[in-house]
C-alpha cells in the first residue's frame, strides 16, 4: 500500500477543466459503491440529486442525500460512495479549481469542516437542471463555434447556482458579521497550519486576539470551540492516513507534528475511544 493518499486528478477524467456525468436508474444499474473508490480529489465535485436517496462518506462522516438535494465535496476531502437506490437521478460535476470563481470558493470553504447536504425547493430544482443542461450543451459545442468567454459564463452561472443555495442556507442563521469573519479566518489558518500549530493560543496570537475570545467567537458561529476544531482537524487527517496509506502509526504521528508517537496514540484513543491500530483494522474490514 502507498504511503500517501491517492489523489484523483481531473486530468484523469477530461482534457477540459470540467466534466458532467448524469446518472439515472432507468439507464444504469443502482449504485453500490465499495471502499476501493475511496479517494481525495484535486478538484471540486458538485452533486445534484434530483430524485432518490443515496449515502456517501466524506472524511468519515456518513451523509445521506434525500432528494432534491445538493452537495459540494471540496478538494482534499477524502470520500467514497456507499449506496444509491433504484430511483436515483443525479448529476455529478467535476470542476477544476481554476474554473470556480474566487467568491464562490469562499462560500464552499465554509463547509469544509462541517460537510453537509442542502435540500432545495422545487423551483430551485428546475433552475439547477436548466443551468446544468445549458453548461452541458456549451461543453458539447465548445469545439465548434462557442467562444471561451461563453464557456466561462455558463460555468459561472451553474456553479454560482450551487453557491447561491449554500449561501442562502448560511444567511438564514444570521450570525454576527465580525464573528463569522473571524471564524473563517481562523479555519483557513487552521487548515494551513494544523500540522505545526496545536494550541489555541497559537492561532489567537496570529489573529491578535485572546484565546478566550477566539473560542467564544468560533463556538457562536459553528457550535463548537476553536479547540474542538484544532483537535478534529488533526484527527481527521490521521484517519485519512490510517485508512488510505501504509504508513505506520509512528510515521503518521511524526507527519502530523507529534514528536512522541505514544502521546499521539493516547491522544487519538482519548477522543475516538479506540487506538489508531484498531481504527485502521476496523475500517479496512468494512
Amino acid at each position: 500500500m502507498s504511503n500517501t493518499i491517492d489523489v484523483h486528478s481531473i486530468k484523469d477524467l477530461t482534457s477540459r477543466n470540467l466534466r458532467i456525468d448524469y446518472f439515472h436508474s432507468l439507464r444504469h444499474q443502482p449504485i453500490n459503491y465499495n471502499k476501493g473508490a475511496h479517494k481525495r480529489n484535486d478538484h471540486y465535485l458538485f452533486i445534484f440529486q434530483a430524485k432518490g436517496t443515496s449515502k456517501l462518506l466524506v472524511d468519515f462522516k456518513e451523509l445521506k442525500l434525500t432528494s432534491p438535494a445538493i452537495l459540494c465535496i471540496l478538494p482534499g476531502q477524502v470520500h467514497y460512495g456507499i449506496s444509491a437506490n433504484k430511483h436515483t437521478e443525479a448529476w455529478f460535476l467535476n470542476v477544476s479549481l481554476d474554473a470556480v470563481n474566487d467568491e464562490y470558493k469562499k462560500i464552499f470553504f465554509d463547509n469544509y469542516f462541517q460537510s453537509r447536504t442542502i435540500n432545495i425547493e422545487k423551483p430551485q430544482t428546475h433552475l439547477l437542471v436548466e443551468t446544468i443542461q445549458l453548461l452541458s450543451k456549451v461543453i458539447d459545442e465548445q469545439r465548434l463555434t462557442i467562444l471561451p468567454q461563453v464557456m466561462r459564463a455558463a460555468t459561472d452561472v451553474c456553479i454560482g447556482t450551487f453557491a447561491s443555495f449554500y449561501n442562502s442556507s448560511e444567511t438564514r442563521k444570521q450570525k454576527p458579521a465580525r464573528t463569522t469573519a473571524l471564524t473563517k479566518e481562523f479555519l483557513q489558518l487552521l487548515l494551513n497550519n494544523f500540522r505545526t500549530l496545536k494550541k489555541i493560543t497559537d492561532y489567537a496570537d496570529l489573529l491578535h486576539i485572546s484565546a478566550a475570545y477566539l473560542n467564544e467567537a468560533v463556538k457562536k458561529t459553528t457550535g463548537h470551540t476553536a479547540s474542538y476544531w484544532i483537535q478534529q482537524t488533526t484527527l481527521n487527517e490521521a484517519k485519512r492516513l490510517l485508512y488510505n496509506t501504509g504508513l505506520s502509526v509512528k510515521e503518521i504521528a511524526y507527519q502530523l507534528g507529534f514528536t512522541d508517537y505514544t502521546y499521539f496514540s493516547r491522544y487519538f484513543q482519548n477522543v475516538e475511544g479506540i487506538s489508531p491500530t484498531v481504527f485502521r483494522d476496523r475500517y479496512r474490514d468494512i
